[in-house]
């Protein structure tokens, strides 16, 4: 079985993921994500129609650096 990469949802700071029943949303799209952004169909570091004026961002990592 196939499974593939996983979606830039995933990396993004804008993401929420959570156990209810809502799928994947984010700041972007809180009623769900699109099919498109999640399958990689659509580039969303580039603006997407109904995205509300976010796009992806990566989440920051925390400095380590003492």
């Amino acid at each position: 079985m196939v499974i593939g990469a996983a979606p830039i949802c995933v990396e993004c700071r804008h993401s929420r993921f959570n156990s209810d029943d809502e799928g994947l949303t984010c700041d972007a799209f809180p009623d769900g994500i699109p099919d498109a952004i999640i399958f990689g169909d659509a580039d969303h570091t580039k603006p997407y129609k109904g995205d509300n004026g976010i796009q992806f961002e990566p989440i920051e990592e925390p400095d380590t650096a003492d």
